[in-house]
């Protein structure tokens, strides 16, 4: 299994693997856990990708898992990784599985070269490990210098090779991208989802307007034409004119002897108010 515990990694491989202006065909990590600020590793090692099978960063996953009793961190611990490629969508998920019980444990990532990051989907797994808080940053020539010390040769300087500073400075603009393109998307979801609320409280504040005035006006200009119609009725229920000393009839009530006046109207019927709620 190409996973080695407490094993420096040979130099040659180091400068095949990290050399951030060539594409090696596979990944190669070089990983420690810490706890709290001990100076002292508790594991650490490197591991290659296992050719048709599983990634380096399962593999580490893996090993540490069994490692931790019981899946438990007790005390705060730093998980870092070195990396020759930033990882894949897959690896970003399957990191994200791993940290997601482990309130303990933080991570912290170095990579030497992107992985495909005009890719969205490798994009998106690389944002994602942001959001949950993993430190994620293109090496630079400091960075290399501290791997090479505690991983290769704590004895020997690295000696940068050619064209390491520029690569580093793109690479890490291009990194620097991804960050900015998802912040923004962010914004503007974020503007768009205010946008809306406002909007549906805007509508809601509306419609307890129009209740109320269907519901507290309506009674009071019906009462006000329910007291005309009252009115009306009363000035037609008086007692009619005298003729003799008989009364008109009940059902047949005089009829007037100008036939130029006006007749008054009957009692209306109540006018129901519809006030429609949009």
């Amino acid at each position: 299994m190409p996973l080695f515990l407490k094993t420096l990694l040979p130099e040659k491989d180091f400068e095949e693997h990290f050399n951030n202006t060539v594409q090696p065909y596979m990944t190669l990590i070089l990983f420690s856990l810490q706890k709290d600020r001990n100076a002292l590793w508790k594991i650490w090692g490197y591991a290659y990708n296992d050719p048709g099978r599983k990634h380096a960063e399962d593999l580490i996953l893996n090993y540490i898992e069994g490692y931790l009793p019981e899946n438990q961190v007790k005390g705060r611990h730093t998980l870092k990784f070195f990396m020759s490629y930033t990882p894949c969508h897959k690896c970003s998920a399957r990191v994200k599985s791993f940290l997601a019980s482990r309130n303990g444990l933080c991570m912290d990532i170095k990579a030497s070269r992107p992985y495909f990051f005009e890719a969205e989907e490798e994009r998106k797994g690389l944002y994602l490990l942001k959001s949950m808080g993993v430190s994620i940053k293109m090496m630079d020539l400091s960075d290399y210098k501290k791997c090479f010390y505690a991983f290769v040769h704590p004895s020997k300087m690295l000696t940068p090779w050619q064209g390491l500073e520029e690569r580093s400075k793109k690479n890490a603009d291009d990194l620097d991208n991804i960050w900015k393109q998802f912040l923004s998307q962010e914004e503007e979801k974020e503007a768009e989802e205010n946008a809306k609320k406002r909007f549906r409280t805007s509508n809601h504040n509306n419609m307890i307007g129009l209740r109320n005035i269907s519901v507290c006006t309506e009674p009071h200009l019906v009462a006000q034409e329910a007291s005309k119609s009252h009115t009306l009725l009363d000035a037609q229920d008086q007692s009619p004119a005298r003729e003799g000393t008989s009364l008109s009839g009940p059902e047949t009530p005089r009829k007037s002897k100008n036939p130029d006046r006006a007749t008054v109207p009957g009692p209306g019927a109540k006018r129901k108010l519809n006030f429609s709620e949009n």
